[in-house]
This record gives C-alpha cells, sequence and structure tokens, in this order.
C-alpha cells in the first residue's frame, strides 16, 4: 500500500461521506471521491505523477500516453516528462476542423504507437471503456490503462470487465481495499461510515469485490 497516497487523500480533502442519494451513478452513495484536488498542490501532483511514471515504465508495454479529459490531461502530460513518452489526450466531444478531431497532439504512426491511457479515477469504467473503444476505432492499439484510485466498482451486469472487454492491463496506484484499510487503521473513518460502504458494495456482484466487503 502506498501510505503516503493515502495520507494524500485525507489532506487534500479527496473523499466525502456523506448519504448523497442519486450521485455516484446511482452506485456507493455513501461516499464520492473528488480526485481533481490532487492537483492543487504541485508537491502532491509530482509525487503522483512520478508514482504513474513507475508504473508506466516497469509494467505497462505501451509507448504513448493518452490522457481523458478532463483531470487524466494534466496527470497524463506530467507523467510524460517522467517517462520521456509522447502524449497526447482523448477529447471528450470531437473537435470539428478541417475534420472530426478526437486526439489533441502529434499523432504517432499506427503501426507503430501502443497507447497507455491515463485518468484519475476507475469508477464503473463506463468512461474508460468508451475511450478505448474510440481509440481503437481511430486504429490504435490500447495496451494498458493507468490510473491514481481504483474504487473498484465495476459490476457484473453491466457487462464484462474493462480488462476483458478491451483486452488491457489496468494499473492503479491505490485501491478502495487499500484506503479502507489505511482509514481503518489511522481511524478516519467511523463504524457507521464502514457499514455503509459495505452496504454499497454488496448491493452488487463486482468484479473485484473489495475484502473490506466480503
Amino acid at each position: 500500500m502506498d501510505e503516503k497516497l493515502a495520507k494524500y487523500l485525507i489532506k487534500m480533502d479527496v473523499m466525502h461521506f456523506a448519504e448523497l442519494g442519486t450521485c455516484n451513478k446511482n452506485d456507493s452513495r455513501s461516499v464520492i471521491f473528488d480526485p481533481r484536488n490532487l492537483l492543487s498542490d504541485p508537491k502532491v501532483l509530482q509525487y503522483i505523477c512520478k508514482q504513474m511514471a513507475k508504473v508506466v515504465l516497469n509494467e505497462c508495454s505501451g509507448n504513448t500516453l493518452v490522457g481523458l479529459a478532463t483531470a487524466g490531461i494534466a496527470f497524463g502530460a506530467v507523467t510524460s516528462i517522467y517517462t520521456n513518452m509522447p502524449f497526447l489526450y482523448l477529447r471528450s466531444k470531437p473537435k470539428l476542423h478541417l475534420e472530426i478531431k478526437w486526439l489533441e497532439g502529434i499523432l504517432p504512426s499506427k503501426e507503430k504507437a501502443k497507447l497507455i491511457v491515463v485518468d484519475e479515477l476507475l469508477f464503473n469504467a463506463e468512461t474508460k471503456k468508451k475511450a478505448v473503444a474510440k481509440l481503437k476505432e481511430l486504429g490504435y492499439a490500447v495496451t494498458d490503462v493507468v490510473v491514481v484510485i481504483d474504487r473498484q466498482l465495476q459490476k457484473k451486469e453491466d457487462g464484462p470487465s474493462l480488462e476483458e472487454l478491451h483486452k488491457v492491463k489496468l494499473h492503479s496506484l491505490i485501491t478502495m481495499d487499500e484506503i479502507v484499510q489505511f482509514l481503518i487503521k489511522e481511524k478516519k473513518i467511523s463504524e457507521d461510515q464502514l457499514t455503509k460502504l459495505i452496504r454499497d458494495y454488496r448491493e452488487y456482484e463486482r468484479w473485484m469485490m473489495p475484502t473490506f466487503a466480503q
């Protein structure tokens, strides 16, 4: 577990425990994450992107980083400095220029490029599935997806997991399981908050159920 990152999540007020009704797409309604707060402190951003760079260089098989709008653009761009890899970003909506444009940056050879998608959070993987599908539609191979936080919320009823659907490797700097372990250790989560969190996770069958909810 990356305890330094876990401490940053607390320090930067990333997690908010509350009954949130229909927030979070009606899933895991007792806690919401705002990982974009991590961009506000240069030291935190630097640390996270250096950790991302280690994952990219040691565990991924791609050669080009692609950030997803919006926070993934910042995390991906800074990570590219530490990996010395080219960086692109995928738009959430196409830009109407001389042609319909989804990717921003100097486009690499489709024959040689192997893309690594970078973003801040994996929730139910819907956004990542669409992003990888779009990149493949554009003619690129995608090898890996790297996120800061994996909430471990992918539901079986939503179909195959991101990894199975697109045959990519998923990497995260920290998982919900590790976050909760740290919160319990540091007495930063109440019994009521933990009970509600467990309820949320057990509400659906998950592809990777955290141990705290088993």
